[in-house]
This record gives structure tokens, C-alpha cells and sequence, in this order.
């Protein structure tokens, strides 16, 4: 290691990666410098792919090992999102960082985000992301601040619709109201 001027104790990311159901990268962010080049981040992400893809990960995280490293991972329709961390890196802060960017950006594009929707919404995504980690720090988990920073940042240049327009109130209504589809569908 490098010693204690590393990072301290902010929780950090090694990598931030979501990639398709084929394994295909949509965006990929590398902090720490890992791989020597595109070919082994290529090769880490197909590893990433081949043994997660057959899981089960829609509802909540799911953690795996390996090379002396610890990646959480969720899935929405085809796509996976995975945050890499440090094995000594509490996973919990890393599910956090996940929870909040998937989370983030079903709000912001107002849908499962899913490969085309991600790809449509490309400047969304990357928003998103700078807004949860910078250089490997994770800054902020909490999906409604991302959301309305992303949608601030959007708005400075031409707006992109829906999501200019996205404030914290339309946040909470949809959040609202899939509680009560949520509650009507138990109750019948």
C-alpha cells in the first residue's frame, strides 16, 4: 500500500462499472489505477460478467470475492452495476454507493434503468456517477441529492426534459405512489 495519505478514512471505490447482459461495458470508471490498460479492464469485466450474470440480484445487492477485492452488485432489466472495493473496505458503504446510484437514476430517467435507457440518457448516467464519487471518494449516498444535483447540472446547458424538470416533490410523489400500488396489490 501507500500508507496512510491514501484516503484515510473517507470510504473509497476501486471502480465503478455497469455493463449489459452480454458482459458489453456501457461505462466503466477505474479510480485506482488497477489495470495497466483497456485489455485487463476488458478481461476484469468479463470476469465480473461470467460470474455474476446467472445470480439473482434485482431487489437488493449481492456481494462477491475475488482477487483481493470486494464487488457488490445489482441487476435492473439487462443491465448490472457493479461497485468494486478494496477487501478491507466495508461492504455496507460500498452497497450504500450502489443502492444510491441505481436508485438515483431510476428516478432521474423515471424508469428500471435498463441499456437503452442508459444509453439514451448517457450524460445522465455520467452525472450521476460524478456525483456519487469523485476520484474514488464516495461523497454522497443519498439518491435525492444526487438526483436534484444531476438535474441542476443538467438543466445549465440545454435542458434534457424530464429530468430538468425533476424536483425533490416529484421524487417523493412517485415514491408515494408506488408505496400504494405496493400496498394495494397485498391487500387484494
Amino acid at each position: 500500500g501507500r500508507g496512510a495519505m491514501d484516503t484515510g478514512d473517507i470510504p473509497a471505490i476501486k471502480s465503478l462499472v455497469v455493463l449489459d447482459s452480454d458482459g458489453k461495458r456501457i461505462v466503466a470508471k477505474y479510480y485506482k489505477n488497477e489495470f495497466a490498460n483497456l485489455a485487463e479492464e476488458h478481461a476484469f469485466e468479463k470476469k465480473l460478467s461470467e460470474k455474476t450474470v446467472r445470480t439473482n440480484a434485482k431487489n437488493e445487492a449481492e456481494i462477491i470475492m475475488f482477487d483481493n477485492m470486494v464487488t457488490v452488485y445489482r441487476n435492473s432489466a439487462d443491465v448490472w452495476f457493479f461497485v468494486v472495493g478494496h477487501q478491507a473496505e466495508n461492504e455496507l458503504i460500498l452497497v450504500s454507493a450502489l443502492s444510491a446510484l441505481v436508485d438515483a437514476l431510476t428516478a432521474a430517467l423515471r424508469t428500471t434503468p435498463d441499456k437503452r435507457s442508459l444509453m439514451d440518457n448517457f450524460d445522465t448516467l455520467l452525472l450521476a456517477i460524478d456525483e456519487l464519487v469523485d476520484g474514488g471518494m464516495i461523497l454522497e449516498t443519498d439518491p435525492t441529492t444526487i438526483v436534484n444535483r444531476v438535474s441542476m447540472k443538467g438543466s445549465d446547458g440545454a435542458p434534457t426534459g424530464a429530468e430538468a424538470a425533476f424536483t425533490e416533490q416529484s421524487f417523493n410523489t412517485m415514491f408515494a405512489s408506488a408505496r400504494e400500488q405496493l400496498a394495494r396489490s397485498l391487500l387484494k
